[in-house]
């Protein structure tokens, strides 16, 4: 799973218009804030915690590279590319399809569940970007 995540994170963040060293520092900043995010995950059991965990572990990698490594690199663009791993896209499809289909309770439980998840990391992004000011 951590190496899907890190292979697909360069390519979002060139798509996003990033260049390859937004690429590659979106590489590790994920790898590193992927594996954080499934180790937190043993010991706390809620998908809030490690999606915060996973996002404040990239945002602050995202904010080294771009600043300490001399690259001309943009911490905007990285954390765009490593943050498109840990959206919950398949479950927010899957809670439109519940409530489409009239599944209203179990449609609007995923859809609240998936943007806490979003709500988790934006807050681990943020508290990232204002500590590293």
């Amino acid at each position: 799973m951590t190496v899907a995540a890190t292979l697909s994170a360069p390519f979002f963040s060139i798509m996003f218009g990033g260049n390859v060293y937004d690429a590659f520092g979106a590489a590790i900043a994920t790898l590193f804030g992927f594996a954080f995010s499934l180790y937190v995950e043993k010991f706390v059991r809620i998908p809030f915690v490690t999606a915060f965990a996973g996002a404040f572990v990239f945002g602050l990698i995202a904010q080294f590279w771009a600043r300490y490594t001399g690259f001309p690199s943009t911490a905007d663009l990285i954390i765009a590319g490593a943050v498109m791993p840990f959206v919950p896209g398949i479950a927010l499809t899957n809670a439109v399809r519940d409530i489409m289909t009239n599944h209203i309770n179990s449609g609007m439980s995923k859809m609240f569940e998936s943007l806490l998840i979003t709500l988790a990391l934006g807050a681990g992004t943020s508290v990232a970007l204002v500590l590293m000011t």
